[in-house]
């Protein structure tokens, strides 16, 4: 049988037609499971650098500037750091466990999306069991931690892992009472039907502050990070880790403090309706007008601006709080979030309970204000930043410099050293027995250990010991701070004669006002 040209041609356009078909539809599958992922890593960046930028301002620094507009790719130029860094597996240490653990903790808050409402007409997964399915599946990070630091073979990682699970323990269940209902989306309809005063964060205050704290032990985040606590345990579970494993955990630490900070918004704070009292956002800007696109975008838009509004509150916490003792993290847990939680949808109960530890928990709210007064207090300075070493600063009067030795006037009466509170001065000497006076041989002080309380130069009979502005010292061997007599006579430089230093008052930062 004989098929003209046409024909074949027909049929090979056809067959091509087919497969590009195909592989558009396993491009079409594909795109609902890499667009959540995409957006949830586009929003774990955003996170990084909000942090990085309300750190600096707490403390008075100016923050990434150089890595993208606004040091916006500052966290994707360490994520791609991280990335090409070797991966070193311990040699002793189970590696399937080691290899497997950053996977599940990842994995198990990634999950933890599907259940959110974004928008009015955006969940992925519409669930009846919504809140507790995310503090089941939240709930398998710890058991990934657990076996990452038993992987290790590390006393560090182990007791980071089993700080992680006890932890995960004491407080998912303060976690779980909070919750009013168990769908996601009859709690938001309640919240919306009265507006800005509907929202549960004026119905359960209580609740809302136990759910914070709840979720920053959740995260792991100070004053609850003894999972990672590095005075303490090193780094925690992660000690052995290195490379993009390592990155695996950093990442997990802001996808769960991203999803709980949408918990947050969802339960507490209305979601996606931003009502003002008798004034309603959809119909302020026309939505049920303009169709469901625009209705479903502004949603979304409305979710992460509480969003990332709530999450300067733990970002704020963790340069503020010290870090808990374990004990006290359990006690807060189990002694006191727990009864509270117990009795919450029963006022009076609570009230009664709640006395008991009405004084401590005064005080400690008192405290604990003060704090982030103080915090906030340092976010209105304008940043100060010198360009060490061409330019310095005059360091306050409260701090004192390398001590200035006289050999001359020394008359080796070893007060400096009675008065040391660490014994620190050595003065050797030799009795010279025809004229009954000693003689100094060598004077040394150690600045390696050296406190600078200033005592040597306050009780010195002869003055010959004085306090310099001289703050560098800096060596890179510690034994080369042991200053003798000879080191110790070299006349300091004076702040005059330094060009390179200027006050705060000098500086262009504080003068541009």
């Amino acid at each position: 049988m004989i098929i003209d040209t046409p024909e074949v041609q027909d049929i090979n356009s056809f067959s091509r037609l087919e497969y590009l078909k195909e592989v558009y539809g396993m491009i079409w599958v594909l795109v609902p499971i890499f667009t959540p992922v995409l957006g949830i890593t586009i929003g774990v960046l955003a996170i990084v650098w909000l942090e990085r930028e309300i750190s600096a301002g707490l403390q008075q620094r100016i923050g990434p500037e150089y890595a993208g507009p606004l040091g916006i790719l500052q966290a994707l130029a360490d994520g791609t750091k991280l990335l090409f860094k070797e991966n070193l597996l311990p040699s002793r240490g189970d590696t399937r466990l080691f290899s497997i653990g950053p996977s599940i903790a990842v994995i198990s808050i990634l999950l933890s999306y599907l259940i959110i409402p974004f928008g009015s007409n955006l969940v992925l997964s519409d669930l009846n069991i919504g809140v507790f399915l995310w503090i089941a599946i939240s709930s398998i990070a710890p058991i990934g931690l657990l076996m990452s630091g038993y992987g290790s073979n590390n006393k560090y990682s182990f007791l980071g892992g089993l700080r992680a699970a006890a932890q995960s323990i004491s407080y998912e269940i303060p976690l779980t009472l909070c919750v009013l209902s168990i769908s996601l989306r009859a709690i938001l309809e309640a919240q919306s039907k009265y507006g800005f005063w509907g929202w549960n964060l004026w119905r359960q205050p209580i609740g809302f502050i136990v759910f914070i704290i709840s979720s920053l032990a959740e995260c792991e985040r100070l004053p609850f990070d003894l999972p990672e606590a590095e005075e303490e345990l090193v780094a925690g579970y992660q000690t052995e880790y290195s490379g993009i494993k390592f990155g695996l955990f950093y990442v997990a630490s802001y996808l769960n403090l991203l999803v709980s900070s949408l918990f947050v918004t969802v339960l507490y704070l209305g979601g996606w309706d931003l009502s003002i009292p008798y004034i309603f956002v959809p119909e302020f800007f026309e939505i049920n007008k303009a169709g469901e696109v625009f209705g479903t975008t502004i949603g979304i838009f409305i979710t992460l601006a509480k969003t990332y509004l709530f999450l300067f509150i733990p970002i704020t916490t963790r340069w503020t709080l010290p870090r808990l003792r374990m004990d006290q993290l359990l006690n807060l847990g189990w002694k006191f979030l727990l009864p509270i939680s117990l009795d919450i949808h029963d006022m009076f109960p609570m009230v009664t309970g709640f006395m008991n530890y009405g004084q401590q928990t005064v005080r400690a709210a008192r405290y604990i204000g003060q704090s982030f007064m103080i915090t906030l207090s340092h976010a209105n300075r304008l940043p100060v930043t010198i360009q060490y070493p061409y330019e310095k600063l005059i360091t306050s009067e409260r701090f004192r410099g390398r001590i200035h030795f006289e050999f001359d006037k020394c008359i080796a009466c070893e007060v400096c050293v009675r008065v040391c509170p660490i014994d620190l001065p050595v003065v050797d000497w030799k009795l010279e027995t025809d004229i009954r006076k000693k003689q100094l041989l060598n004077y040394s002080i150690d600045f390696g250990i050296c406190i600078f309380c200033g005592n040597c130069v306050e009780y010195c009979p002869t003055n010959c010991l004085s306090m310099t502005e001289e703050y560098e010292l800096s060596t890179y061997d510690r034994h080369e701070l042991n200053y003798n007599q000879i080191s110790l006579g070299r006349l300091p430089m004076s702040l005059i004669d330094d060009y390179t230093i200027r006050t705060i008052l000098n500086s262009p930062q504080i003068t541009s006002e």
